[in-house]
């Protein structure tokens, strides 16, 4: 599974040797929770098993598929703060009077550093970078229709998550807010004839980014005011993410895409389960309203002195 945010050189070098380290992306006090259209600030030991997707979307002719995605993402730390991640998944569309399209989606690694945590301003940032594998998923016509490149990129990532902890007023503290912000760079890029049809498989620079707003039950609860609710509803962190990508280079043959969800995650101690509507922000992103859902494993609490460490510490 984007951004803006600026941290001063000395300050990050500082708080590298006193930061806490936490599995589960904690910064003091506030715990951000994985989002499914965004990537979340933290690095850590766990498991996407799966995201399933689905979203109805126009095609060329103007008729509408349904597209399914059901995808997995596997994260290990190899440092304390340095980890990578790989995603795949599997999507079949379906247009109506056609033959379903389905197939696997190519391959993606990402490596990410957790750069910076203050504890006492509930801030956390890290940087990244993604590396889109073309060909490691279906290809050829099959693989077009699926949206599977044509050639690899490389997304240079920043990522980062903010607790209101700082705010006067007790109920708005159980707020946070996640970003990322990336460029990807095409390995080939796009070329176009005198009349706009593209004359390679190449690809157009693009910013990719999004945001999520959350409210933390457990936050208001061990933080501000504990209202007696039942222990399940201390769990659950209602919010809002939007994921965008925009064009960055000219020719392009993609518009700008916006894409909402909204629904709630349940965080436990070993898993997390989130479920969110997801409502297409333009025509290129979406025809109808769909649906996201995800089951999150936490290693680090499932098998605390193997997967769950790091690996230098493995020994």
């Amino acid at each position: 599974m984007y951004r803006p945010i600026r941290i001063a050189v000395a300050a990050a070098g500082a708080a590298l040797l006193s930061a806490p380290v936490h599995a589960h992306g904690v910064a003091g006090a506030h715990m951000f929770v994985n989002t499914l259209l965004i990537d979340d600030p933290n690095v850590a030991d766990e498991a996407s098993l799966p995201t399933v997707q689905y979203l109805p979307t126009f095609n060329d002719g103007g008729t509408i598929t349904n597209q399914t995605t059901a995808g997995i993402e596997i994260d290990k730390r190899i440092t304390e703060n340095f980890g990578f991640a790989i995603n795949t998944g599997y999507s079949w569309l379906q247009t109506p009077g056609q033959k379903t399209a389905n197939g696997l989606q190519n391959l993606a690694v990402t490596a990410k550093y957790k750069a910076y945590v203050n504890a006492e301003h509930e801030f956390m940032m890290s940087v990244g970078v993604t590396r889109n594998i073309a060909r490691t998923g279906a290809n050829g016509t099959n693989g077009a229709t699926l949206g599977n490149a044509d050639s690899s990129s490389t997304t240079p990532t920043i990522y980062f998550g903010k607790g209101f902890g700082d705010l006067p007023i007790g109920p708005l503290r159980a707020f946070a807010l996640t970003g990322t912000l990336g460029y990807q760079v095409p390995d080939r890029r796009l070329k176009v004839d005198t009349d706009g049809s593209a004359l390679n498989n190449g690809l157009a620079a693009q910013w990719q980014g999004g945001l999520s707003l959350q409210y933390s039950m457990r936050y208001l609860q061990s933080q501000v005011k504990d209202l007696g609710l039942p222990d399940f509803v201390n769990k659950l962190t209602p919010l809002v993410e939007v994921a965008w990508s925009s064009p960055a280079s000219k020719p392009n043959n993609s518009a700008t895409q916006y894409l909402v969800g909204a629904g709630v995650a349940y965080t436990a101690t070993t898993y997390a389960v989130t479920v969110e509507a997801l409502f297409p922000g333009n025509a290129q992103s979406g025809a109808h309203t769909g649906v996201i859902a995800q089951f999150h494993l936490y290693f680090d609490d499932l098998f605390a002195h193997s997967l769950g460490k790091p690996v230098v510490d493995w020994w």
